[in-house]
């Protein structure tokens, strides 16, 4: 399974590195494996993709760091103020947790709607908040870890972009009559929860 994976890559980054001309297709697939290798193989450049690639991915870690620590406190709100163990607990348990002021009312509310056939809580899975300030905190906090996390899965969304418009600008730097690719770059805006990646194009 290991050989199935990797023996493509492999064999395209040996011929890659070992083909002597400088032609466009070797730029592209220089690129395509690492973000401004191609640049480098043709003129010497590449930078601008190599600082890209590595602050994607340095967003990525901190990101997940990010949800990481924010999930760590979220779970202390409801040990602390619901007497609720959450960790280890599935997304529909902490769903429920963040709604219901306690396992009791939702309970109550699941057999109301669904009857005999309710999905309900035993005391294993016990919680009642002292405050609905305190879950809605709880919930805030929930909110802000899955918000980090999914800002991370775009990180690696930009990686992927980032190596093909490496790829791109670089076998068109070996093509004059192609139009460049230079002017656009990777970048983020700032948000007010944050922020988001985005395209930038220059004039």
């Amino acid at each position: 399974m290991f050989l199935k994976h990797w023996i493509t890559p492999v064999l395209i980054a040996v011929w890659t590195a070992t083909a002597s001309a400088q032609t466009s297709t070797g730029a592209f697939w220089r690129s395509l494996i690492f973000p401004g290798w191609g640049q480098h193989y043709a003129n010497g450049g590449g930078g601008r993709f190599i600082a890209a690639e590595a602050g994607l991915w340095l967003g990525y870690l901190g990101l997940n760091r990010l949800a990481d620590v924010r999930a760590d406190r979220f779970h202390t709100q409801a040990a602390e103020y619901a007497d609720a163990r959450s960790r280890g607990k599935g997304r529909q348990f902490l769903d429920d947790l963040g709604f219901y002021d306690s396992r009791l009312q939702h309970n109550q509310f699941a057999l109301r709607e669904d009857g005999p056939s309710a999905e309900v809580y035993t005391t294993a899975s016990d919680w009642e908040w002292r405050k609905p300030e305190e879950r809605e905190r709880y919930r805030d906090m929930r909110n802000g870890s899955q918000l980090a996390r999914r800002q991370a899965l775009y990180a690696t969304g930009m990686v992927v972009a980032n190596h093909l418009l490496s790829a791109i600008h670089a076998a068109r730097s070996l093509a004059p009559e192609a139009a460049s690719a230079s002017s656009v770059e990777i970048g983020f805006a700032p948000r007010l929860d944050g922020f988001q990646w985005c395209f930038v194009r220059r004039f």
